[in-house]
């Protein structure tokens, strides 16, 4: 025979809910602290700033393919362009 103390255990529902309040909890005192909301702000920031600076990237270099694609379907007029672009290029690369 078990005694009424022995045993005993919360239900799974009691635990769970204490646990999520508890989380809540710790979280809401966490963001009134003003470390913790200056380092949200700034991830924010970072986040939107690095986002911008690879659409740039990824534009120039679709742009740029693109451009490819068009001087490839257009005539041999284009093409010879595009070889003495790279010639100009390749003299102002070398030191």
């Amino acid at each position: 025979m078990r005694l009424a103390g022995q045993g005993d255990s919360l239900p799974i529902q009691k635990i769970s809910e204490r646990t999520c309040g508890l989380t809540v909890m710790i979280v809401t005192l966490d963001l009134h602290s003003y470390y913790v909301r200056e380092l949200l702000v700034s991830l924010a920031l970072f986040s939107m700033a690095f986002l911008f600076l690879a659409l740039l990237v990824f534009a120039a270099v679709f742009l740029w393919w693109v451009s490819e694609q068009l001087a490839d379907r257009s005539g041999p007029a284009s093409r010879k362009m595009i070889a003495y672009s790279r010639r100009l290029i390749a003299t102002y690369e070398k030191p």
